[in-house]
């Protein structure tokens, strides 16, 4: 995973995540001025936009080769999702700022996919939550996001799978986890798609659970790599 922070210069806070082939651009602005009428008196009212690259899943896939047996409105089942995804992503991220903080003012929040290779919605987290730490944003708690398909075929478990991958699962699992001293990361939101036994889920679960700890040190360094040029030696 690679991190480029602050690269837009009229954000308060901007952060450019790259994950395999696919890359997310996030820029916060704010808190900031608001007008009447979307004014909140006691918190920030927070805005999102998450615009996505269109893909096509198995069923437009099939429907490109073997016309015969698309199924209809599989784009609206794809959009669904995607705005079912949107929403989940808007609530872990709104639950996470100190929005009582920042009265009768507001947070805008935008991601922009400019490529994507698979399943994007920890990239969007993620990159909301390092340009959310870069802006200096109050927040609660700091949170990352693991994806994790099932193979179709064999049940295997694969992280943040590719688009090929992704359309040989059966299922996606998106785990976001914040900071816990007891345990490896506590699941604070998970989001599916598919079909999975329980067991599945605890193993993808478990897996997630060890690969946020990356995440977290990863978060560290790059804030670490932002404030040493402004660290002044005795």
């Amino acid at each position: 995973m690679e991190a480029i922070l602050s690269p837009l210069s009229n954000a308060d806070g901007s952060c450019e995540l790259k994950s395999n082939l696919s890359l997310v651009l996030c820029g916060v602005m704010g808190p900031g001025d608001i007008s009447s009428s979307k004014r909140l008196f006691d918190k920030a009212n927070i805005f999102f936009s998450i615009n996505r690259i269109p893909q096509k899943s198995k069923e437009e896939l099939a429907s490109t080769v073997r016309p015969s047996v698309s199924k209809p409105n599989s784009s609206s089942l794809s959009s669904s999702f995607a705005h079912t995804s949107d929403r989940f992503i808007s609530s872990i991220v709104k639950a996470s700022i100190d929005e009582f903080a920042y009265p009768r003012t507001c947070i805008q929040i935008c991601t922009q996919e400019l490529k994507a290779d698979g399943p994007t919605d920890a990239l969007h987290i993620n990159s909301i939550c390092l340009a959310l730490l870069d802006s200096g944003i109050r927040m609660h708690y700091v949170f990352a996001s693991v994806t994790i398909g099932i193979r179709a075929t064999d049940g295997e478990l694969l992280i943040n799978p590719d688009q090929l991958q992704s359309n040989a699962s059966k299922a996606i699992l998106t785990f976001v986890f914040r900071p816990s001293i007891i345990l490896s990361g506590k699941m604070i939101g998970t989001h599916s798609t598919g079909e999975f036994t329980l067991e599945e889920h605890n193993k993808a679960l478990k897996l997630a659970e060890h690969n946020c700890l990356e995440l977290f040190d990863f978060y560290r360094q790059k804030m670490q790599q932002k404030f040493i040029y402004h660290i002044k030696p005795n």
